[in-house]
């Protein structure tokens, strides 16, 4: 599949699946699927912010 690569270790088992997100096709939509759930699972831990600060932030920067 064009943009996806298995990469083996030193005896031979697959190890990594490498995606190049501007090589995979967008209207695969199982792949684009799987690359959004990656990409939610990675920020899981990220910092959380309240949506009403952010909105009065916004309006305070003029960007709402």
């Amino acid at each position: 599949m064009k943009g996806v690569r298995v990469l083996f270790d030193e005896v031979n088992q697959k190890r990594v699946i490498q995606i190049d997100v501007e090589e995979i096709d967008p209207a695969d939509e199982l792949l684009e699927d799987l690359v959004d759930t990656i990409l939610a699972e990675q920020a899981k831990d990220d910092e959380k912010y309240d949506w009403e600060d952010v909105k009065r932030l916004l309006k305070k920067e003029g960007k709402l």
